[in-house]
This record gives C-alpha cells, structure tokens and sequence, in this order.
C-alpha cells in the first residue's frame, strides 16, 4: 500500500519537482528511475534476508528506513539530494515488499485462504494507487508537493509501529539452518541489476547504442554472469537456483516483469502528457486515475471467486489482451484528446489487464515454493 501510494503521488508533481527542485527535463525520469533502480537491485537481498533472519525484522526495518528517506526528500533543494533520497528510499522499499508477501504465503497454506489473503494485498494496491493519484493532486495543488513525502513518512512510522505490535513474533522465526549470508552473489547482483536498470533509465536520452549506455549494459551482464556463477556453486546461495525448477515461477515473473514495465511506462508518460501537453492540473491529472484505481480493486474482487472455477492462464490471457490493448489506446491520445474518448477506456482496459495478471500471477508464483524460500521467490518477482 505505502510504495504504491509514494509512486501514485510522485508521478502526479513530476511537474512541479522539476521546477521547484531543478531538474532539468531529461533528468526528471531519474524521480522515478533513482527509486526503480535500488528497488529492483536491493529486492532479492531484502528478500532472501527475511528468509534468513525473519521476514517481520525484515519488514520492519525495510518500512522504518523508507519513512526516514521520504522525510529527507521532503526537504530536497536540489538534484543530486533529491536523487540519492529516493534511491535510498528505493531500498526500503526493496525489503519491505518481499517481506510483507513473504509474511503472508507463511501464515497461509495454499488454498482458498491464502487466494484470498494475495487478493486482498493485491486490492491494497489498488486502493493505494487511488489515495497516490488524489494526494499527489490534492496536495500539490494546495499546500505544496513535499507534503507527499511528509504523508508518506509520517504513514510508514505509524505501519512500523503497527508491524510492532500486531504480525507475531514467530514470523521472525526462520527454519533456514545455514544462515550465512552470500556476500559476493549479493554483490555481483546488486551492481548487474544496477547496471542494467541505468541502461534501461538512460538509454532513450543517451541513445541506445552509446557508449554511455551500453557500456554499463555490458558491464551489468557480465555481473549478473558471475552471480548465476557464483549461485550455482555456492551452498549457502542467495538465491537458491532450485527455486527456478517451478515453470509457473518463471512464467509469473517474465508476465509481471512485462506487466508492471508496461503500466509505469504508461503511468509516467500520460501524466507528464496531461499536464504538459494538456495543460491539466495535477489535481485534474489525479482524477484520471481514479478510474484505472477502482476498476482495479472492482476486478481484483470479481478475480478472487472466478480464480477457483476458471484456470488462471486462460484468466491470464485475457488480461493480457486487455493489457495489450490500454497501451495501443492511450498511445493514440493528442493534444486535442477529450479524456473520455481515449484516456478513460484505455485506462479501464488496463485496470481489467493488470488485476487478472498480478493476482494469478502471485498465486501461481509461490505455489511450489518452501517455506524458507517464500521471501526469495516474493522478491522474484
């Protein structure tokens, strides 16, 4: 709820961050891209961490140092602070995520209740892409922008006390008997994913065939090598290569990798289109949204009863059909597009897309996961 609630709001005062911070233009996407990129790299560490150590320390520590960096962004003057804050945020968020899915695939067993539990963590997301959006428009327009932040911090210290005293102490018990950590596969991850993830980020200003570009690309590869390398012959791996024997884990990740790829993308572009191009407000900006929000929670509700009579890769294709064609839609918008023409339906087919996809995806992903690889396989994805 917290990470999709700071990523609704930041994307809606993009705006308003590159004029009052300093951004320049082709620097904006490095708001969102400092964030994804730290995220994506300090997942699988933050995941496999839980395993070792207790997903509940994990979570909380991963929520406490999340809050702390959105507070320091609400106070950013510049460029290079508000850059680094939001890297750093990134990595809470990167413990926080495997660690909360972690702590529910444990304490449910698969079945009817643990369906039920991925789709209510599931219409989280949904509810908090709605709150992001609004707060992002209502705050911005009124008592500035860097309240987001403050909201973001002040809501991550009262979930960490909340963690506190509500999930049980027991989620802190792992039943992983070697808990060495894998130092040197942590690394070489760490820096592969980095690398790529700032190939993805810089290539479109760079150019893709830049030397600025593809040689981190290829640096990162040969990084992301040596840790299948290391994994592979390593007995205490930070990510047990074992876990990819599951063909619906492999299938989960390459469809949500595609999924969440796609929706930012979509996300960031029609809100910078709104307010640049359309000379929306942020307020009227978050209002769009509010239609992919509750179609979301909507389909994620109707998922969670069809999922036990309709296989999920039939539920899965049509997802992705719908997925395909809010992309192919919104694509199409102009400066003199009314919202409800192009924008709206787009946004409704991508709300009937990404809710199907995230919840058969999660349900399928840790079905052939153990216990003790819940918060690694929660990270895979």
């Amino acid at each position: 709820l917290l990470d999709i609630i700071n990523i609704g709001s930041v994307v809606i005062i993009l705006p308003d961050i590159m004029h009052q911070v300093g951004f320049r233009a082709d620097q904006l996407q490095w708001v969102s891209s400092a964030y994804a990129l730290a995220f994506g790299a300090l997942l699988l560490v933050g995941g496999r961490l839980g395993d070792l150590f207790g997903h509940r320390r994990m979570y909380i520590l991963g929520i406490t140092w999340f809050s702390i960096w959105s507070l320091v962004n609400g106070f950013a003057k510049n460029p290079i602070v508000m850059s680094v804050g939001r890297a750093l945020q990134g990595v809470g968020a990167g413990f926080t995520i495997p660690n909360a899915l972690a702590i529910l695939t444990t304490t449910y067993p698969a079945g009817p209740e643990r369906n039920q539990a991925l789709a209510v963590f599931g219409g989280s997301g949904a509810v908090g892409s709605v709150l992001g959006v609004l707060l992002g428009g209502l705050l911005g327009s009124t008592i500035g922008w860097r309240w987001i932040f403050y909201f973001t911090a002040i809501l991550g210290f009262i979930m960490a006390a909340l963690a506190i005293v509500i999930v049980p102490k027991e989620r802190d018990i792992s039943t992983v008997e070697d808990r060495r950590i894998d130092i040197m596969g942590s690394f070489l991850f760490t820096l592969g994913i980095v690398a790529v993830i700032y190939y993805l980020s810089e290539g479109p200003n760079a150019g893709w065939a830049s030397a600025l570009a593809l040689v981190p690309f290829c640096v990162g590869l040969v990084f992301l090598l040596g840790f299948l390398v290391v994994e592979w012959k390593i007995k205490f791996p930070i990510m047990p290569l074992h876990i990819w024997h599951s063909r619906r884990l492999v299938a989960s990740t390459l469809a949500i990798m595609s999924q969440t790829a796609a929706t930012n993308a979509m996300v960031f572009f029609f809100s910078l289109t709104a307010q640049n191009v359309q000379s929306y407000s942020p307020m009227t900006t978050s209002l769009c949204f509010i239609a992919n929000g509750l179609g979301s929670l909507l389909c994620m509700a109707i998922m969670t009863k069809l999922v036990t009579k309709v296989r999920t890769k039939i539920i899965s294709v049509f997802g992705s059909i719908c997925s395909i064609a809010s992309f192919v839609l919104l694509a199409q918008i102009k400066e003199d597009s009314s919202y409800w023409s192009i924008a709206f339906p787009a946004l409704i087919l991508n709300a009937l897309g990404m809710a199907p996809i995230w919840l058969c995806c999660q349900i399928n992903s840790v079905a052939d996961a153990r216990n003790e690889d819940q918060g690694v396989v929660g990270a895979s994805k």
